[in-house]
């Protein structure tokens, strides 16, 4: 651990957003839920195609926040080379189960789409969340055959991403449902519809042929226990894929107030920590190709 904090304080710098990038806010992706279905576009300004490109998927307990939470990590992602779609989703109670999902997966339709317009290579997409977003991000990999949660947006069905980063996110609902906030966002108790809950967790959904994972979660996690990534992590890799989990000591689901030099007033998670962007960027370039 001391090894690789060392080496993230030394790469830091450089995993700033150093490129020229150009940004379009609140392009709909699916115009019949105004706000709730927009997503900001971070573009590398260089004219280049073909590029890698990562959809953001937000946290909040699927019922709190929006894109404006992951703006900074966007940009750093786009002065890198990436495309990056940024997007808002239905918020509980528009967003209860199958709602959220159906968003992220019209949004990532979108992206693959529009790839020509965006100068983005349509087999080189992946998604990344953190807390409720890393939850979403980690069913897309793995449920978006699933009948209940196929968009019937304009950009219609696609398929999984071609690579998942989670951060904190919940991988077995079953095991948190006391929790008001995953009993509202999944309409009922784990007792009136179970099928929803094996269903929703990521978990319960792990086929072979799913994507490769990264996983970043903190060690001392009270929201979201480290445990939730490490079962995921094994049964992704009992069915042979590839999955790596940073578990960050120290950690809790928020590390404290912190965020870009613009916005102090966002909170810090783990994903926004050093180590955890060094090991971003090597599992981005690693699976999708260096922009």
């Amino acid at each position: 651990m001391l090894r690789l904090t060392l080496l993230a304080t030394a790469l830091a710098p450089a995993l700033a957003a150093c490129g020229a990038t150009e940004v379009r806010r609140d392009v709909a992706y699916d115009p019949r839920f105004g706000d709730a279905t927009v997503m900001d576009l971070h573009l590398p300004d260089d004219g280049a195609t073909l590029r890698p490109a990562v959809v953001m998927i937000h946290g909040g307990g699927w019922r709190l926040f929006s894109k404006d939470e992951f703006d900074g990590n966007a940009e750093r992602l786009a002065g890198a080379g990436y495309v990056v779609a940024n997007i808002n989703y239905r918020l509980v109670p528009d967003g209860a189960y199958p709602a959220a999902v159906q968003d992220c997966l019209c949004a990532l339709a979108y992206v693959r789409n529009h790839a020509g317009e965006l100068g983005v290579d349509p087999d080189r997409v992946a998604v990344m969340g953190y807390s409720a977003g890393g939850h979403l991000a980690a069913l897309l990999g793995v449920a978006a055959d699933e009948p209940d949660f196929q968009p019937d947006c304009a950009e219609g069905a696609t398929g999984a991403p071609r690579a998942v980063i989670s951060g904190a996110g919940p991988t077995d609902l079953i095991a948190l449902a006391d929790a008001d906030t995953v009993q509202d966002f999944v309409g009922g108790t784990v007792d009136e519809v179970p099928e929803r809950y094996q269903r929703i967790s990521p978990l319960y959904q792990v086929e072979a042929g799913a994507p490769p994972y990264l996983f970043v979660h903190g060690e001392d996690d009270l929201f979201v226990p480290l445990a939730q990534s490490q079962q995921m992590r094994q049964a992704l890799r009992d069915v042979g894929t590839e999955a790596t989990l940073l578990s960050l000591r120290g950690s809790g689901h928020l590390v404290g107030v912190g965020g870009s030099a613009a916005r102090n007033d966002l909170v810090q998670t783990s994903v926004d920590t050093p180590e955890a962007w060094v090991a971003i960027i090597d599992f981005l370039d690693d699976q999708l190709g260096a922009p």
